[in-house]
C-alpha cells in the first residue's frame, strides 16, 4: 500500500511541485489580507507551507532514493540540539515561538534539497516562473493603480505593496526572478512583451517605496546596457550606438522628471530629513550610514552580538534562540549574521551547507568561461539573479529565513545548478 502511494507521488511529483509554486502569490496575498485586516500571525499560507515542508521531508526520506538523506538526518539532529539548548540554558522562554523560528530557518535547506532532487530527474518548464512573476507583479500593479493596495510602511514613509503584507519580501521575490524573465524576452525577441513588462516592473518597484529592489534593478539594467553596447561596437553599428545613446539620454531626462513624484524618492527625502542631512558630508558618519543604508541593522546586530558573547559555549555553537527573558530579541534583518547569532556556528554550517555549495558550483562554472559567458545573456542573468538574492539577504533580510522568499531562491538555484551541470556534461562528451 505504502509502496503504491510512493510510486504515485513519484509519478506526479513535478505536477505537485508546479501547483505548489503557482499558489505562492495567492498564499502571500491571503496572508497579506489576514495580517492587514485581522492582525493575526496565524495564516492559512503558513499552515499550507509547513504541511508541504513535511511532504518534502517525506519525499526525500521515503519516496526517492538519493544522496541527500544524510544531510536531512544531520539537520534534524541539529534541530533537536537547538531546542534542547533553549530548555537547558534559559530560565524563561517561549518554545513554540522558538520552534516556529527554527522551522522558518530550516525551510531553505529542506526545500533546496527537495528542489534539487526533483529537477535532477524532471524537466521543469522555466516559463512557469515567468507566469508566477507576472502574478506577483499584477497583484501589486492593479491594487496600486486602483489605489486600494496596502501601505508598505505602518507610519512615516509612503508606498503601497498591493495585496501583500511585506514590501521587503515582495520586492525581493520580484527582484530575484526578474533577470531570468528579462533574458528570456530578450533572447526570444519579444519586444512588445518586454516593453509592457518593464513598464509594470518599474512602476511596481517605484511605488513599493523600498530601496533594495531599486539597487538590484540598477545592477540588472547596467549589465544589459553594457552587453548591448559591446555587441554594437563589435558589429560596428555606429549609427545605432549614437541612436541608443540619444534614447538613453531621453529616458534619463524622463526619469529625472518622474522619479521625484514616486514613493521611492519621497521616502529617501523623508529618511534624509529625519537624519537632518543637509549635505552629502552629513551622511558620512557611522550612525547615519547605518540608519540610511542599513536601516539600523548594524546597530541591531551589535546588540544581539553582545548577548551572543555572554552566552554559553553550547549556545555559541547551537544558537541563542529568539527569546530572552520572555522578550523577543530584535533581529538585525541581515540573514547571514542573524543565523550565526540565533542558530549558532553549527546551525549556520548545517543550514547553509547545500546553499553555499550551490553558489560555489554555479560561480565556479560561470567564471571558468568568463569571457564567453559575460556576453551570454542567459548564463549571466542567472548569475545576476544569485547576486541579487545575496544582496537582498544582506540588505533587506527576511529572505533566507522566510519561506515565501526562500522557496524561490531554492527554485532558481536548482534550475541554475542543473543548467551548469548539463553544460559541464556536454563538454565532457
Amino acid at each position: 500500500m505504502i509502496e503504491k502511494i510512493n510510486n504515485k507521488i513519484k509519478k506526479n511529483i513535478l505536477l505537485i511541485f508546479t501547483i505548489f509554486l503557482f499558489i505562492q502569490p495567492i498564499l502571500d496575498s491571503l496572508a497579506g489580507i489576514t495580517l492587514y485586516y485581522f492582525k493575526s500571525d496565524f495564516t492559512i499560507s503558513a499552515i499550507i507551507r509547513m504541511l508541504f515542508l513535511l511532504f518534502a521531508v517525506y519525499y526525500i526520506l521515503f519516496v526517492e532514493n538519493n544522496r541527500y538523506k544524510k544531510i536531512m538526518y544531520i539537520l534534524f539532529s541539529y534541530c533537536a540540539l537547538f531546542m534542547l539548548g533553549n530548555i537547558l540554558f534559559k530560565e524563561s522562554t517561549n518554545l513554540l515561538f522558538e520552534l516556529k523560528c527554527l522551522l522558518n530557518n530550516i525551510y531553505l535547506p529542506i526545500f533546496l534539497v527537495f528542489s534539487l532532487n526533483i529537477l535532477q530527474d524532471n524537466n521543469f518548464d522555466n516559463k512557469n516562473l515567468f507566469k508566477i512573476l507576472m502574478i506577483y507583479l499584477l497583484l501589486v500593479f492593479i491594487p496600486n493603480i486602483l489605489n486600494i493596495g496596502f501601505k508598505s510602511y505602518a507610519y512615516s514613509k509612503t508606498g503601497s505593496v498591493g495585496f501583500f503584507y511585506s514590501a521587503n519580501a515582495t520586492g525581493s521575490i520580484i527582484s530575484m526572478i526578474s533577470p531570468i524573465l528579462i533574458s528570456y524576452l530578450i533572447l526570444n525577441k519579444r519586444k512588445i512583451y518586454l516593453f509592457i513588462f518593464l513598464i509594470i516592473y518599474f512602476y511596481v518597484l517605484l511605488t513599493i517605496g523600498t530601496k533594495a529592489p531599486i539597487l538590484c534593478s540598477s545592477i540588472l539594467i547596467l549589465y544589459y546596457l553594457i552587453v548591448y553596447f559591446i555587441n554594437l561596437v563589435k558589429n560596428k553599428n555606429y549609427l545605432y550606438i549614437l541612436l541608443s545613446i540619444f534614447i538613453v539620454f531621453l529616458i534619463t531626462i524622463c526619469l529625472i522628471k518622474i522619479i521625484p513624484e514616486t514613493p521611492f524618492y519621497k521616502n529617501l527625502l523623508i529618511h534624509l530629513n529625519f537624519l537632518n542631512v543637509k549635505k552629502i558630508s552629513d551622511l558620512l558618519t557611522f550612525k547615519n550610514i547605518d540608519h540610511f543604508i542599513f536601516s539600523s541593522r548594524l546597530s541591531f546586530f551589535s546588540d544581539s552580538f553582545d548577548i551572543y558573547k555572554k552566552s554559553s559555549i553550547y549556545q555559541k555553537l547551537f544558537g541563542i534562540g529568539y527569546i530572552l527573558n520572555n522578550k523577543q530579541i530584535k533581529l538585525s534583518e541581515m540573514d547571514y549574521l542573524d543565523t550565526i547569532i540565533h542558530q549558532g556556528i553549527i546551525g549556520f554550517i548545517t543550514i547553509y551547507f547545500v546553499y553555499f555549495k550551490c553558489i560555489f558550483y554555479i560561480f565556479k562554472s560561470y567564471f571558468n568561461k568568463f569571457k564567453v559567458n559575460f556576453l551570454d545573456i542567459n548564463k549571466s542573468s542567472m548569475l545576476i539573479s544569485i547576486i541579487v538574492s545575496i544582496l537582498c539577504a544582506l540588505l533587506t533580510g527576511h529572505v533566507l529565513e522566510t519561506p515565501c522568499v526562500s522557496i524561490f531562491i531554492c527554485i532558481l538555484f536548482s534550475i541554475y545548478y542543473k543548467e551548469f551541470e548539463k553544460e559541464r556534461k556536454n563538454e565532457k562528451i
